[in-house]
């Protein structure tokens, strides 16, 4: 179990390579549908359930724009158990990583997914590619077939959402198909390995070369990629501390939240079907309000938004995946990838967990174990 190999690449078109790649799968009964990226003919790039190879224009693989967390959508498709669908989900490594976490937490049926993982150097915001996903399908498939192909630029790229500049997975970490082209050449061949029985088939039918290991190119590039992300994600930090660092200076950072949710709305692990901050224990009638108003002088309005943001944070920290989807969707433009960065890698640190590492690796609020914290003086 678990094969590797090399891809080719026809006529310097890594998207339509793909696309002819999943078309195989679909007509084969491999898979029944794909949820995977696609632009319509407006210019709208979102996910979409493909099952119709006649379509396969409109679907581009490695598209670099997210809008949403597709493990949002998996959970929503994918909740239960089916009798003969099959499911493949092309997913990037934070995507792959929420769904991980989302099937531990019972949110997603594994039986029938197929998980297939693509590298990832950064996304835009679908705002700031108007014009490009506008353009015409040649057009557009040729900015990405760019895209990929310009790999010193990724790094430099101050337009790619801010979560992605403190991204140190540019690789799928739980996968049935993995899907590379970082530290290759994009217009001659992808990388493409298996880690189950399931992806050994689809491998199957696949016309590629095999190779005894990673190539050391790739290996070299993904190790400089990661260690900048790194660095970056140390400076981004530090100026969060500096500016929200102590009660007062959390309290200004959080000053603009308006309340409206989007953040919780979008997660893909905030899983609850209520939250608590929608639910009838917060809510007072105008007597309770004139109380605490009263009470304070002066009680700002919305009310109780940092005691949602640090509640949220509680719960996710665990199991967020720093797609920061949360900063995109806050209209009042808070930051909070840095901040969940920050808080949520630290906290898994401390239960030696990484999320959506592994599909076998328990959750650390769910598991016991009688070593842990010891350093704090318990005995």
């Amino acid at each position: 179990m678990g094969k590797i190999g090399l891809l080719p690449v026809k006529d310097n078109r890594p998207i339509q390579t793909l696309r002819e790649l999943f078309v195989r799968w679909l007509e084969s009964g491999r898979v029944s549908a794909l949820l995977v990226p696609a632009v319509s003919p407006a210019g709208i790039a979102a996910p979409v359930l493909w099952s119709d190879p006649e379509k396969a224009s409109q679907i581009y693989p490695l598209l670099p724009v997210m809008g949403i967390n597709s493990a949002g959508v998996v959970a929503e498709i994918a909740a239960d158990k089916a009798e003969g669908s099959r499911l493949g989900v092309v997913l990037r490594p934070c995507e792959l990583r929420a769904v991980v976490e989302l099937i531990k937490l019972q949110q997603i049926a594994r039986d029938n997914l197929v998980l297939i993982g693509v590298d990832c150097a950064g996304t835009y915001k679908p705002t700031t590619l108007v014009n490009e996903l506008k353009s015409d399908a040649g057009e557009l498939e040729n900015w990405i077939t760019g895209f990929l192909t310009a790999q010193d630029r990724y790094l430099k790229d101050e337009r790619l959402r801010r979560a992605c500049q403190l991204c140190e997975f540019p690789v799928p970490l739980v996968y049935d198909v993995a899907l590379g082209f970082l530290g290759v050449n994009p217009k001659e061949q992808l990388l493409i390995q298996s880690a189950s029985e399931l992806g050994d088939m689809l491998l199957s039918e696949v016309n590629i070369s095999p190779v005894a290991a990673v190539p050391a190119e790739r290996q070299v590039y993904l190790d400089h990629f990661i260690q900048n992300r790194q660095e970056q994600a140390v400076r981004m930090i530090a100026d969060f501390d500096r500016t929200a660092l102590g009660p007062e200076k959390l309290v200004r950072y959080f000053a603009h939240c308006i309340n409206c949710h989007n953040c919780m709305k979008v997660c893909p692990v905030c899983y609850c079907r209520e939250c608590f901050f929608d639910s009838e224990v917060l809510k007072r009638d105008l007597d309770g309000y004139i109380r605490v108003s009263r009470r304070k002088g002066l009680n700002r309005m919305p009310a109780d938004t940092l005691l949602f943001h640090l509640t949220r944070m509680n719960h996710m920290m665990t199991s967020c995946v720093q797609c920061g989807i949360c900063e995109d969707s806050c209209p009042a433009g808070i930051g909070l990838s840095v901040m969940f960065r920050k808080v949520s890698r630290e906290a898994q640190a401390a239960f030696e967990y990484l999320s959506g590492r592994s599909l076998e690796e328990p959750l650390p609020l769910t598991t016991f174990r009688e070593d842990e914290f010891r350093q704090i003086g318990e005995d």
